[in-house]
């Protein structure tokens, strides 16, 4: 319910604050191509350049393809191939991109979100809160005692 809060709905059930849902919403959107790049900052070019499942599945390559690509000697090989497959189907396939788009876009895209957010924000009263702290002319006193801000 836009600018009412978050509203109590039946019993134990409350309709969230739309505009910190729509905040959080945002801010998740645009965190994924945030993520994404930290991954590929840690990974490196391996995910990109890792070989092919089925060379693990030749017998002639595959104890070289283990040998050569296990980092951590904590952890088994095929762990970490596995991994690294993982990871390069999450940055590097279409669905890993398919999967992108739609953590951005998810619920709306985050420019919604933002619309969302300034139409319903009293920006207004924000201004008057910092004039007043300020000590600048314009800074309300008695409204803001009203909302409870003293």
């Amino acid at each position: 319910m836009p600018g009412m809060g978050f509203v109590p709905y039946g019993p134990g059930s409350y309709i969230p604050h739309s505009i910190y849902c729509n905040v959080g919403r945002c801010l998740s959107g645009e965190a994924v191509w945030r993520e994404a790049e930290i991954l590929c900052d840690v990974a490196g070019g391996v995910v990109a350049t890792f070989p092919h499942e089925k060379d693990f599945m030749n017998e002639e390559l595959k104890d070289l393809l283990l040998q050569y690509t296990k980092r951590n000697p904590k952890m088994s090989a095929e762990d970490q191939a596995q991994f690294w497959r993982y990871l390069g189907d999450a940055l590097c396939s279409g669905s890993g991109g398919v999967a992108r788009i739609g953590a951005y876009h998810g619920g709306g895209s985050p420019i919604m979100e933002q619309i969302a957010i300034t139409t319903q924000y009293d920006i207004e009263s924000r201004k008057k809160l910092v004039r007043y702290i300020a000590g600048m002319s314009g800074g309300d006193r008695e409204a803001l005692s009203k909302k409870g801000i003293r």
